[in-house]
């Protein structure tokens, strides 16, 4: 529920933000977004090894850490250009180190569920509900006179209760770690 819930302001919420900053202005927009892939591809290639090198815990701190500065950053930007285009190619760089650190518990967890489908289909439905609430509270919010920025900063509260769950489940010594690199649990 905590990723649905950043992602709607995140996501759903910044691209309405970062269209109307741009002017909505369609080759604008579509730089911003290909300045962003080209940041995630570089990035990816630096990082994601945090975790298989035994410190799940210091990838949870870095991404969580890097995550708020971009929302922050992103609900700062509305009406703002550059700071704007900036944000929006930090995103990539925050994927590349938020995922991994998600995914590793996620793919255990369901590898160590009794039924491995009905754990997916419970965590799909728990990203559906924590994303529309998430959008019904920025939306309402909107409604009563609230700007977009405001929808796109509600991700804070995602990202925390994230940062609670993460350093948990790291904090675990009987969490099994998947060496992506083997195939293995250790």
């Amino acid at each position: 529920m905590t990723d649905g819930w950043i992602a709607s302001g995140y996501y759903m919420a910044w691209q309405n933000s970062l269209f109307v900053t741009l002017h909505e202005n369609f080759n604008a927009y579509g730089g911003a977004m290909a300045l962003a892939a080209v940041v995630g591809a570089g990035a990816g290639m630096l990082l994601g090894r945090l975790i298989d090198a035994g410190h799940g815990r210091r990838a949870v701190i870095l991404s969580v850490a890097v995550y708020a500065a971009t929302i922050a950053l992103r609900a700062a930007s509305q009406g703002h250009i550059l700071v704007a285009i900036i944000a929006n190619a930090c995103g990539a760089f925050v994927t590349c180190l938020y995922q991994p650190t998600l995914m590793t518990p996620v793919y255990n967890l369901a590898k160590a569920a009794p039924c491995t489908l009905r754990f997916h289909v419970a965590t799909e439905g728990g990203w559906d509900i924590g994303a529309s609430a998430g959008c019904l509270v920025a939306a309402a919010l909107m409604c009563l006179g609230a700007p977009i920025s405001v929808g796109v900063a509600l991700s804070l509260v995602g990202v925390i209760a994230a940062f609670v769950l993460l350093t948990r489940y790291y904090a675990s010594p009987a969490t099994p770690v998947l060496d992506a690199a083997v195939g293995e649990t250790r």
